[in-house]
C-alpha cells in the first residue's frame, strides 16, 4: 500500500511509484530504451530545478511538462518514441521531490 509522504497525497505518491516501475527496469531488457529514458527524465528534471523551489510548484508544472516533454526532447536531439510521457515526467517529479527533501 503506497501511503502519503508529507505534503505528497498517496494518489501521487502512487503515480511516482508507478512510473518508475514501468520505466526503470528497462534497463534489464531494453538498454537503449532506458539510456532514453534516463535522458529524458534528467531533461524535465532540469525544468523542475529550475522552475521549481517546492512541492506545490512541482504539481502545478506536471501537466505543462507532459505537453511539452516532445518539445524539449526535440530541442536535445531525441525523441520520446513510444515512451509514456506521463511516466516519464511523473519519474521526473519523484525526482525533483527527493531533492526537495519529501521523499526520502
Amino acid at each position: 500500500m503506497v501511503r502519503p509522504v508529507g505534503d505528497i497525497p498517496v494518489e501521487t505518491m502512487a503515480r511516482f511509484a508507478a512510473a518508475e516501475a514501468r520505466l526503470y527496469p528497462m534497463v534489464m531488457v531494453d538498454p537503449d530504451g532506458y539510456q532514453l529514458v534516463t535522458s529524458l527524465v534528467g531533461l524535465v528534471a532540469s525544468e523542475l530545478r529550475r522552475d521549481c523551489a517546492d512541492l506545490a510548484a512541482v504539481f502545478a508544472h506536471r501537466p505543462e511538462l507532459i505537453s511539452r516533454l516532445p518539445h524539449l526532447a526535440a530541442d536535445a536531439g531525441l525523441s520520446v518514441g513510444g515512451l509514456p510521457v506521463d511516466a516519464v515526467v511523473d519519474a521526473a517529479c519523484a525526482l525533483r521531490c527527493r531533492e526537495l527533501g519529501a521523499i526520502g
